[in-house]
């Protein structure tokens, strides 16, 4: 029983790794001097970013001063919020993270805290807040375990200006598929035993 129930763990965990998703914002690439406008949502791999602000979504071009080195997205709204769900409103895990100043002033560094607050599928809020340094280019920070079963996680654009990249993020399957797996396993199990029994 316990090889059975360490195998359905294992699956669960390569069911929830393989449909990881790594929203990069690539397919919005411009190489130009432009802040490129878009739209007030984004989907991309069953995940939704959604702007509930008056301005849309930009991103900058390769020229501009203050391009990551990848493309990213921005919340062109002073206190304008994002929320990150799943296109099925679903539950998901949020991993990681990339953020980088809009301005970086690398002669006098301007720390930026940006905090994130996640919803629970009870409605419980949890948070978790990330200091950039103030320095060109893009940083990675990693979520905490409490938000490894969300159905939201928003943030909101405080006054030195950030970008977002590279979200790591993945479904969380629901209780009713890894019965179904679970079953599966132990049916493949079991007809496994039956056929090294009957070839004695």
């Amino acid at each position: 029983m316990k090889k059975i129930m360490t195998l359905i763990l294992f699956l669960f965990l390569f069911t929830s790794m393989a449909q990881a998703a790594i929203l990069d914002f690539e397919d919005l690439y411009h190489n130009d001097d432009a802040v490129a406008d878009h739209e007030w949502t984004y989907v991309m791999d069953g995940f939704l970013l959604t702007n509930t602000s008056a301005f849309p979504f930009a991103s900058l071009g390769t020229e501009v001063y203050g391009y990551s080195g990848s493309t990213a997205l921005i919340n062109d709204n002073y206190l304008g919020e994002t929320i990150l769900t799943r296109v099925d409103n679903g539950i998901f895990g949020l991993y990681s993270i990339a953020l980088s100043e809009l301005f970086p002033v690398d002669e006098d560094p301007l720390a930026d805290s940006v905090l994130f607050q996640g919803i629970l599928a009870d409605h419980s809020i949890i948070s978790q807040t990330f200091t950039l340094d103030g320095l060109t280019g893009a940083e990675t920070f990693f979520f905490s375990p409490d938000f490894a079963q969300v159905v939201s996680v928003s943030w909101i654009q405080s006054e030195y200006f950030h970008q977002f990249d590279n979200i790591n993020a993945a479904p969380v399957p629901e209780p009713s598929s890894l019965l179904l797996i679970g079953l599966g396993l132990m049916a493949a199990i079991g007809y496994r035993r039956r056929s090294e029994t009957s070839s004695r």
